[in-house]
């Protein structure tokens, strides 16, 4: 028995090997001598591409495709950084997209909520997914890309209502803030840092790392320097080398590894579980299954400009299974490009 780690988008799954349970069950979707059922698990910057890209391939009298989401809508998370700060722009209206436009000519269909268990009945593929509801689903194909469980401001609720409030209540808290420490100097800490200083260039704003320069190695040291200086620059405190323990985080007087005291009134933590994928992006043992976006374990930033081309070698190697061909498509990874962006008209970009 195999288990996801908890900290993916929708919870702790198990992943069971099994018999063959009899077909029809309450809630069921069963498969068809004729018909073979696609499914793909979370419709974020990976999952929305791969649905768009099957169901302009599939061939509806053979196959049938399902999104199961746990949200009715897109939600684009690198603006919700700017939305959680400030209601300038209205971006908390322009992060939420309806899937309206998602699959082509209508072919499949969407599926609201969140995935429980994941059960396969054999090296030959097929099995079904279970729902926090009770409803059960079949596959004879399935594509895993849940996405990341973010913390803090961008961990936000699936209906656009509730999205629109957790907006307005973290604008709230960062308007009232005036000591916020950004946990974790990856790019999302960066851009949130920019965000508040735009908000009020007098708020002090502390960033602990534990690299010595901002970001990660695969950037060059040229970059990292660059966007810290910026940062640096428009007053935000940078505590480089060190780390803020888990215990700290419930303590109004935060103490770093390091023995460096912060009193901040806000806390925001920009913190992930990966799955071991083939170059194919199905998982070892499981060529049925399929992982792509963040969950999937590979060697290179974990970027949305980069699912567009998971979801093109995983849409190419899922038909070729349906016709009974082996996965031969491989992902040969991608460019390494960020764009930073340190608040307003203030952007910052690499290509590597």
């Amino acid at each position: 028995m195999s288990v996801f780690s908890k900290h993916l988008k929708y919870g702790e799954w198990t992943l069971a090997a099994g018999p063959r349970a009899a077909l029809g069950p309450p809630g069921l979707s069963s498969p068809s001598a004729y018909m073979k059922t696609v499914v793909v698990v979370g419709g974020g910057g990976a999952g929305a591409p791969t649905v768009r890209q099957l169901s302009a391939t599939l061939d509806p009298s053979r196959h049938k495709l399902i999104l199961i989401t746990s949200r009715p809508h897109f939600t684009h998370l690198i603006g919700c950084i700017r939305a959680s700060v400030t209601s300038e722009g209205r971006f908390d209206e322009q992060v939420i997209m309806p899937y309206d436009a998602l699959l082509t000519n209508r072919k499949g269909s969407i599926i609201i909520g969140e995935v429980k268990a994941i059960e396969e009945y054999g090296s030959r593929g097929g099995g079904i997914v279970t729902l926090t509801n009770g409803e059960v689903i079949y596959w004879d194909v399935l594509v895993l890309a849940p996405g990341s469980r973010w913390e803090g401001p961008i961990a936000v609720p699936a209906t656009h209502k509730e999205a629109k409030m957790w907006f307005a209540r973290w604008q709230m808290k960062f308007r009232r803030a005036r000591d916020v420490l950004l946990v974790g100097g990856g790019a999302v800490a960066c851009e949130f840092a920019g965000e508040i200083k735009d908000l009020d260039p007098d708020k002090k704003v502390t960033i602990v790392h534990s690299h010595e320069r901002l970001l990660n190695k695969t950037y060059p040291n040229k970059f990292r320097n660059d966007v810290q200086q910026r940062l640096l620059s428009r007053g935000v405190t940078l505590i480089l080398g060190d780390v803020v323990p888990e215990t700290a985080l419930t303590s109004k007087r935060v103490v770093t590894r390091n023995g460096i005291t912060l009193t901040p009134d806000l806390i925001v933590l920009t913190p992930s579980g990966h799955v071991r994928i083939l170059r194919t992006f199905q998982l070892p043992e499981h060529r049925h299954i399929f992982a792509c976006g963040d969950i999937a374990d590979l060697k290179e930033q974990r970027q949305i400009e980069k699912y567009p081309h998971h979801a093109t070698v995983v849409a190419k190697n899922v038909l070729s299974l349906l016709n009974g061909e082996p996965a031969l498509e491989i992902y040969k990874g991608r460019h390494e490009i960020i764009l930073l962006s340190l608040g307003k008209a203030r952007i910052r970009s690499n290509s590597l």
